[in-house]
């Protein structure tokens, strides 16, 4: 019993705490009356009030009218004002006499010029090397050389061979001439050749031989003559063999009716040449100077030549002249 009073005490005093706190601005009213079971669904009496949506929510039409779908255009009702849409702000035309300030120029950064390049050298193209048309033509030439065949016949009738008398050796040789068209060249040219001594003066340390050929020539060139060219050339001149012993000296000497080369010119430069060549000669010695003794103890038992002191060599014999060797050729002034 004591429990029950204490009880609703302390409600009595929970009460009275909240009815002082509240106000009539959160007075709660009453809730509506609901209508007996059965009874249909009537509006409330009173005039009949319109639905207003809460403010700021979207209005939807009353349902029964029609919506057109959202992107579709609607054209509106005659009389209805025409709106700008969202965003759009009518142009204003400036007040007369109202001029817009002028538009200041827009800069814009100078750009720096581009540094010239270096200057490039100027390097010459090296001109094609060619064969001059015209030009002199001059050069040396070196030769290995040797004899063949006989010079005479001696008085028991035996054939003095070249070997007798002379052996083999070097020929230097000079060339002066004219080129002419390329491929033609006319020149003079002066061989000597240093020989050895021959079989008649073995033993004999003072003797030695030597050949002289002196004369006219002409080449032709055929295949290319700006680079490798085939060369052909055929000289003719006088030929002097001689032969020492001692103090004595004794020379045969005779046209030599042809020699005749065959090879090469090579240009390695416009202006410079190297000819290569093989050369063959022949003729006969007519003709004699002097006397020479020959080393003693001869086969045939002969001390010296039988035709000497400018005798006519009556029975001379033709030789043949062989020589292998190269020349280098300038083109002076070519063009």
């Amino acid at each position: 019993m004591r429990r029950t009073l204490i009880a609703l005490a302390s409600a009595s005093a929970l009460t009275a705490a909240f009815s002082g706190f509240a106000s009539p601005a959160f007075a709660q009213a009453p809730p509506p009356q609901l209508p007996p079971p059965g009874t249909p669904n009537q509006p409330p009496p009173g005039p009949p009030q319109q639905y207003q949506p809460p403010p700021g929510q979207y209005q939807q039409p009353p349902p029964g009218q029609y919506q057109p779908p959202p992107g579709q255009y609607q054209q509106p009702p005659p009389g209805y004002p025409q709106q700008p849409p969202p965003g759009y702000y009518p142009q204003q035309q400036p007040p007369p006499g109202y001029y817009p300030p002028p538009q200041q120029p827009q800069y814009y950064p100078q750009q720096q010029p581009r540094p010239a390049p270096p200057p490039a050298d100027y390097v010459e193209p090296e001109p094609p090397t060619h064969a001059p048309k015209f030009s002199l033509w001059v050069g040396p030439r070196l030769d290995y050389m040797g004899f063949g065949f006989s010079f005479y016949r001696n008085a028991n009738g035996t054939s003095e061979t070249t070997g007798q008398l002379v052996g083999n050796g070097v020929a230097p040789e000079i060339d002066i001439g004219v080129r002419f068209a390329h491929r033609y060249a006319a020149f003079v040219f002066y061989e000597h050749g240093f020989l050895l001594a021959g079989h008649r003066f073995d033993g004999e340390t003072s003797a030695s031989a030597s050949t002289d050929f002196y004369g006219v020539g002409f080449r032709f060139l055929s295949g290319d003559v700006d680079s490798v060219a085939f060369a052909s050339d055929i000289s003719i001149g006088k030929r002097v063999v001689t032969v020492k012993n001692n103090s004595e000296t004794y020379s045969m000497s005779g046209l030599e009716i042809f020699r005749l080369g065959l090879g090469a010119e090579i240009r390695a430069a416009t202006l410079f040449t190297i000819d290569p060549m093989l050369s063959v000669s022949g003729g006969t010695l007519n003709d004699t100077e002097g006397t020479v003794t020959f080393a003693p103890n001869q086969g045939d038992g002969s001390t010296r030549p039988p035709f000497t002191g400018g005798k006519t060599l009556d029975d001379a014999r033709p030789y043949v002249m062989l020589s292998l060797g190269v020349g280098v050729h300038f083109d002076v002034f070519g063009k």
